[in-house]
């Protein structure tokens, strides 16, 4: 009889193997062998000298191979332990897990775990990390592969040893010896073992035992006289977070106390591949009671939103299986269903409670327990069992600091006797909950059950229900009998260092019975303004309603108490923080423009970056001295600017060069620096002075990079002459010129040791030299894409380059070879620069599409994006000795960044593919984006939540519009157009015809045609009920920039790049009329027709708006607006009073005349305009008004969507503010507008960083 799936998930692996996974087949066992060294033979124990002889005599029911056989005592121990750990090794199902090399890679880049475990075994390497997410697999594939050591083991061989790292005492100090006194071994034969053995030793649950030592160094493995070990240990990823390298890599020969990065090895297990859920439900099904086969289950996975990409986790695809059923019960469509997390946890913890309540049911119990057992039932024996468990998990956490393994040895006064004693109920309820126990060790089925049922212990979703997706309220109420409970966690703990809780209860606030919880939160937020003792509480509501992407816009938190909260990427657009207790709080990349900050307490707030140093020219590069003293930065003028760093204040300025400064860098004692220009010289200078000491001359093309050796006895310049030349830093005379690169040269750098320098250019290869004989000693293959940057990392051992097309690249380096190490897509554009941390531990990245990123390097994970730029970053450097990153713009800026202020995961995905358009449904209540890279998307336009995502090819979208009955959407993507059926979700027709790509779009106002403007200079009109053309509209010279129809549908207004408008006639596809705007070439020309009037309106980028004629001539106009700045793009509200205009990086807002005064009034200027919308890093791609509503959305090239609500003032002052309603997309800094007066403890360094970003400060 199958056992139910409930009850296998505890078990472990089954006899038969996954053939899809690679044996570690004995044939490889002497190159296992050849990493620790031969063992010594134990050989043949004699009787009367055995060291187990007192212990264990060979019993006369023993094994023949141990009674006869030439086997020795310990053999037959190790005999033995095998066999109990094969029996306990049973899985009823086991998918072999696919890695991925690091966390930045994409999901399809992957390959089989056991593969990537092979290969570790067989290697030098002594230590490897298996990263995963909680769920992932982690666990069980430990399991799987003691099994399969196990089952392959033979006499005198590596032993393999799983130790779950929680259970143990001691794991820093004694962890095999500890885990062989587990298993019962004596302490002569541990010492056996450890002078004799060889150990493959499976650590699980790094994360879940809290350790942060090394157990590798810790344990001193592998050093004389210690275990012979190799050893693989698994943690989430989410645990570790930035800083994680030096717990795990050994120390290497004999240095002893340096890490060793060529002894380590790690990878991260890939989410599930849809064939690999296939194949868990095929074999799921088998094992279920229900009459759902592998299609029911895979139909449902598929149709509700967003389910396949929560199962990818193996854990949480149990979890579905389990729930399906129950979810979607009674639910007619399944596209409407939205699952989260949390809610997959709930049906299931139900659910098995509900399968044990069964099973106790039919059960033969004893009369106490049947009684017990009944009452149970009255007072309802599930949610009893949740709150079991809840009870439990708080205890967990209050009384062993949240370590998942419970040891209960019967001490009746012990808190863990209300748990697990013998007291009737108490065993009913254990024995029903998700619990595991192994002897006298309890502890939850997964280590993600602990934090579910502890928040839960914090909100539980039963007792209470509704709907909210409001923006918060200020002074929430709750009634009577639902005040705050002070005892609760989230009063007594410190929320911010369990991650996992937190997306537990951010999780809650996504789904529709929200609305209690939500209010909860905000009382308590509330409460912190009249009682301290709230305060903790506060930090814990505020951040956790921030990362469930709360918005407290225009919200009054006057006088809350939150010190030492995560406000990380909130947005507080206009909200009310006076007399508020920020002391510590972390506002890195939050959205607090036009907040009231009077009177508020900021001592030691983070806002994740320092004052920038601003230019009058742009900045090409930056270098900081090796003592992190000063800051240099070259000019395009050819200047170099110093900074003292504890001051940001300019000291110095060295001039000499005649043209622009591509590349500088410290000499290693600071008192020199070398600089590289396009005047085709370098120069060494006088740190002290600005003296040039020495003119480097022979290029004959411009020097684009230098580098001092670490001696700093040579120098090195790299040209555009394909160049590279070694120079005696002493006496300027050229030492070596290397020749070999067969194109321009963008970089070098030397090596660590200074033997040997890289160079790499347009000829798209890495090239290593040896700096004493000027012989090229390494070449790397030619790639596809040339090569901007390289860097050497500290230890020597690798390289990183950044590419034209924005990939980053890691090489392995040894005196023999250079091979390709990761590889993953970093940036939109070109990589400008690449350099590694005093530490190694992290990589940074610049690029020319406006974006410094920081990557751990190891990993490949992305740790930060900063998006404050607004021109190319050209150069990043790393402050030596303190947490900074400086980057160089074009924009004639210097951004420094605080590493140390970054939330762990907090911007983990890459959101800055630029936003080209949007356009909201005729009704209001969708707004469709698109975008150069990445998918159109469909927005909740109350909420800002994204309610669907088109098809991958729907991406390099110019252009979107809805048919007026929002039945069609037409979008353009690349040369195409696409007809889209809401309803079905479906593409209608793909029309093709233009020539190259489609840059405008618009439907008739009666939704039978469609025209579209393309970059073939031509205009065609199509028929949308069968997706054929109709007329093709020739004439322009130039893109078609823009078209219209006229209200009544009888006209097409169409603009060109050249400023050209033409006004076409539908019916006949005649040109009726025509008209060149002479302003010169400006990017963008719009054209639309005015709200309520026939007349066409016209932009042409000069900041101007014309209203022409009323006679479809396009003879005669007059300015509805005239306004010094150049503008990009405009639209009118639906009432025609409101206009808002797009600026490179601001929005301006216009109130236009009443259609009584239009006539009176003449156009409005510059000193019209009611608001300036600023807080954009790039420029505003497209503005389109909410029909019918003061509210307009915003797309910028940053990769935001914004939509923003028109305010007016209800004193009659006629006062006019623009409020942020919601943001997606990268999240930035933006202080234009906020108020600082008063405001206590801010640092002036802080102070001078808000009023950068246009805060004001207010002087009584």
């Amino acid at each position: 009889m199958n056992k139910h799936p409930l009850d296998q998930l505890d078990a472990t692996i089954p006899d038969k193997e996954d053939t899809n996974t690679t044996q570690l087949s004995l044939r490889k066992r002497n190159k296992v062998r050849k990493v620790f060294g031969t063992p010594k033979s134990l050989g043949r124990i004699k009787t009367n000298s055995c060291l187990l002889k007192y212990r264990l005599p060979i019993p006369e029911s023993s094994p023949i191979r141990a009674k006869f056989q030439d086997t020795s005592y310990m053999e037959y121990e190790l005999y033995n332990l095998r066999m109990q750990r094969l029996k306990d090794a049973k899985l009823s199902i086991y998918i072999s897990p696919m890695a991925k090399a690091n966390l930045q890679a994409h999901d399809n880049e992957v390959f089989p775990l056991m593969d990537k475990l092979q290969e570790f075994l067989e290697s030098d390497r002594q230590v490897m990390l298996i990263l995963g997410d909680s769920g992932a697999g982690k666990s069980t594939f430990n399991k799987h592969l003691e099994h399969r050591l196990w089952t392959e083991y033979r006499r005198g061989g590596p032993i393999p040893l799983f130790i779950n790292l929680p259970a143990l005492d001691r794991p820093n100090k004694t962890l095999v010896a500890e885990q062989l006194r587990e298993h019962n071994f004596s302490e002569e034969q541990i010492q056996e073992l450890k002078q004799h053995r060889q150990f493959i030793v499976i650590c699980d649950g790094y994360d879940e035992s809290q350790l942060t030592v090394n157990l590798h160094r810790s344990n001193n493995f592998n050093t004389s006289g210690q275990w012979k070990v190799k050893l693989v240990i698994s943690c989430r990823s989410q645990y570790l977070g930035q800083d994680y390298y030096d717990r795990f890599v050994p120390s290497g020969g004999s240095h002893y106390n340096h890490p060793s990065v060529d002894l380590f090895q790690e990878a991260v297990i890939a989410p599930f591949l849809k064939e690999q859920i296939r194949e868990y439900v095929e074999q799921y099904v088998p094992l279920d009671s229900r009459a759902w086969r592998t299609e029911d289950y895979m139909d449902k996975l598929m149709t509700i939103p967003n389910l396949m990409d929560l199962v990818k986790n193996p854990f949480l695809l149990s979890l579905a299986l389990e729930a399906l059923p129950g979810v979607i019960e009674g639910k007619q469509d399944l596209s409407t269903i939205r699952i989260t997390r949390a809610q997959l946890y709930d049906t299931f913890v139900e659910h098995w409670s509900n399968v044990n309540k069964r099973r106790l049911q039919d059960n033969t119990l004893s009369m106490a327990h049947r009684i017990v057992f009944n009452e149970l039932l009255d007072m309802g024996f599930v949610s009893k069992s949740i709150d079991y468990s809840t009870r439990l998990a708080k205890a967990i956490f209050e009384q062993q600091d949240g370590n998942p393994i419970v040891q209960y040895v019967h001490e009746k006064t012990s808190w863990e006797a209300q748990f697990f004693s013998d007291d009737a109920k108490v065993r009913l309820l254990r024995d029903s909950s998700p619990l595991t126990r192994t002897g006298n060790l309890h502890r939850f089925l997964h280590h993600s059950m602990l934090e579910y049922f502890f928040s839960r212990a914090i909100f539980d979703p039963n007792s209470h229900g509704g709907d909210d997706k409001s923006t918060p309220r200020t002074n929430p109420d709750l009634p009577d009998d639902q005040k705050v409970d002070t005892n609760s966690p989230l009063f007594t703990r410190n929320l911010l260092g369990e991650p996992s809780v937190i997306q537990f209860l951010s999780d809650r606030l996504k789904e529709s019975t929200s609305i209690w919880f939500r209010r909860y939160l905000l009382a308590v937020i509330d409460l912190s303004k009249s009682d301290a003792q709230a305060r903790q509480a506060a930090v814990n509501a505020i951040t956790i309603l921030v990362r469930a992407g709360v918005r407290f816009n225009g919200a009054d938190l006057r006088g809350v108490r939150i010190p030492g909260a995560d406000l990380t990427g909130g947005q507080f657009d206009s909200a009310q923080l006076q007399d508020a207790d920020l002391t510590g709080v972390n506002l890195a990349k939050a959205w607090i423009r036009q907040v009231d900050l009077s009177r508020a307490c900021m001592d030691g707030a983070q806002f994740g970056e320092l004052p920038y140093l601003e230019e009058h020219v742009e900045v090409r590069t930056c270098a900081f001295s090796p003592d992190g003293k000063y800051l240099a930065t070259g000019l395009d003028n050819g200047d170099i600017n110093i900074y003292d760093t504890a001051t940001w204040t300019r000291i110095q300025v060295f001039q000499g060069h005649q043209g622009r400064v591509r590349s500088l860098v410290y000499s290693p004692t600071s008192q020199q620096l070398l600089s590289g220009s396009t005047d085709k010289t370098a120069r060494l200078w006088n740190s002290e002075t600005g003296s040039t000491e020495l003119i480097l001359e022979g290029h004959s093309g411009e020097v684009r990079a230098v580098a001092f050796s670490p001696t700093g006895q040579q120098v090195a310049t790299a040209s555009d002459d394909t160049s590279v030349r070694l120079w005696d830093a002493q006496t300027g005379a050229t030492v070596f010129v290397l020749t070999d690169n067969v194109d321009k040269v963008t970089s070098i750098a030397y090596s660590p040791k200074g033997n040997t320098i890289a160079s790499t250019g347009w000829d798209k290869t890495v090239r290593i030299f040896n700096t004493l004989t000027g012989l090229l000693v390494l070449e790397s293959c030619k790639g596809d894409d040339w090569i901007k940057c390289l860097t050497y990392s500290l230890d020597g051992q690798r390289i990183a380059t950044g590419s034209s097309v924005g990939q980053l690249q890691l090489w392995e380096v040894t005196a023999t070879t250079l091979e390709h190490g990761r590889e993953w897509v970093a940036h939109t554009s070109v990589v400008a620069e690449v350099t590694f941390s005093p530490n190694d531990r992290w990589i940074a990245s610049s690029s020319f599409d406006h974006t410094v990123k920081l990557w751990e390097s190891h990993s490949g994970a992305l740790i930060s994006s900063f998006v404050s730029h607004m021109d190319y970053v050209s150069c990043i450097r790393f402050s030596p000795n303190s947490p900074y990153i400086a980057s160089a713009s074009y924009d004639r800026t210097l951004r420094l960044w605080e590493v140390n202020s970054l939330t762990t995961g907090f911007d983990s995905h890459d959101t800055t593919y630029p936003q080209l358009c949007a356009t909201y449904s005729p009704d209001g209540q969708q707004l469709i984006t698109g975008s150069r890279h990445a998918s159109t998307r469909q927005f909740n336009a109350d909420s800002g939540d994204v309610d669907f995502v088109f098809p991958d090819h729907l991406h390099n979208t110019y252009c979107i519009a809805f048919s007026p009955d929002s039945l069609q959407v037409a979008i353009c993507s690349n040369d195409e157009v696409t007809l889209w059926c809401v309803e079905s979700r479906a593409a209608s027709f793909v029309i093709s015809g233009h020539e190259s790509g489609v840059k405008s779009v618009a439907f008739s106002p009666c939704g039978r045609w469609l025209a579209s403007g393309g970059f073939d200079w031509k205009v065609r009109l199509w028929d949308t009920r069968s997706g054929l053309a109709s007329h093709i509209l020739i004439g322009h010279k130039g893109i078609i920039q823009s078209v219209a129809f006229s209200p009544d549908g009888r006209w097409i207004a169409s603009v060109c790049m050249n400023g050209t408008i033409r006004l076409w006639e539908v019916g006949t596809g005649e040109l009726k009329a025509d008209n060149k705007v002479n302003i010169g070439w400006i990017r963008e020309n719009v054209v639309a027709y005015k709200p309520g009037c026939s007349q066409v309106v016209s932009c042409h980028g000069d900041g101007s708006i014309r209203l022409w004629d009323d006679d479809q001539q396009l003879q005669g106009f007059r300015y509805i607006l005239q306004q010094d700045e150049k503008s990009y793009r405009f639209a009118f509200s639906s009432c025609g009073q409101w206009v808002a205009t797009t600026h490179n990086t601001t929005v301006r807002l216009w109130r236009l005349p009443t259609q009584d005064q239009d006539h009176q009034t003449s156009s409005l200027q510059d000193q019209d305009c009611v608001s300036v919308i600023e807080g954009f890093t790039r420029a505003v791609g497209d503005v389109v008004w909410r029909p019918n509503k003061l509210e307009f959305a915003t797309a910028s090239y940053e990769g935001s969507i914004r939509a923003w609500r028109v305010v007016e003032d209800t004193n009659g002052s006629g006062k006019v503010c623009v409020r942020l309603l919601w943001s997606s997309g990268p999240a930035t800094l933006a202080t234009s507008g906020a108020i600082l007066h008063d405001t206590v403890g801010l640092s002036p360094v802080n102070r001078k960083l808000l009023e950068q970003r246009g805060a004001i400060s207010v002087t009584d």
